[in-house]
């Protein structure tokens, strides 16, 4: 069994089935739920950002803020099941910082969601779980969100 558990979670539907699961599965062990600022699939990016002095930063405290708002849901989803979790903000692409977290934490699973209702969240999720379980040196559970 795992003793230590990575999710990349953002929030969506499908993050949070990918959670439910970890919780689930593996209470007893270390849950870490990492959120991801993506600036290049973020839709509160800018593409200006070298026009405005300080611009990116502001935005990245917007969205380390909007993290710890995350991971409060994240701890009411891991209450649920008895579990605890720590979190984790990484600056990058969502694959590429998942991979970059597990080896610096020294993972031994990735959980994370493989469909979307929406195309255009499919495409993202797919990708990143598509690019996970390709790239990833360490196992990679990928969880569907329930039939409804």
């Amino acid at each position: 069994m795992p003793e230590h558990v990575l999710v990349p979670y953002n929030g969506s539907p499908l993050s949070v089935e990918a959670l439910r699961y970890a919780c689930d599965e593996f209470a007893g062990g270390r849950i870490t739920v990492l959120y991801v600022v993506d600036e290049h699939t973020d839709d509160t990016a800018s593409t200006g950002w070298g026009d405005h002095p300080g611009q990116w930063e502001d935005w990245l405290t917007e969205r380390r803020a909007h993290a710890a708002d995350l991971f409060a849901d994240a701890e009411a989803v891991a209450e649920e099941y008895g579990a605890s979790v720590d979190t984790a903000v990484a600056v990058g692409r969502v694959s590429e910082m998942t991979l970059t977290v597990a080896e610096e934490y020294g993972v031994d699973l990735i959980v994370v969601g493989a469909n979307s209702q929406s195309r255009f969240a499919e495409f993202l999720i797919g990708d990143v779980a598509r690019a996970l379980v390709r790239r990833s040196p360490i196992p990679v559970t990928t969880v569907r969100a329930p039939d409804g």
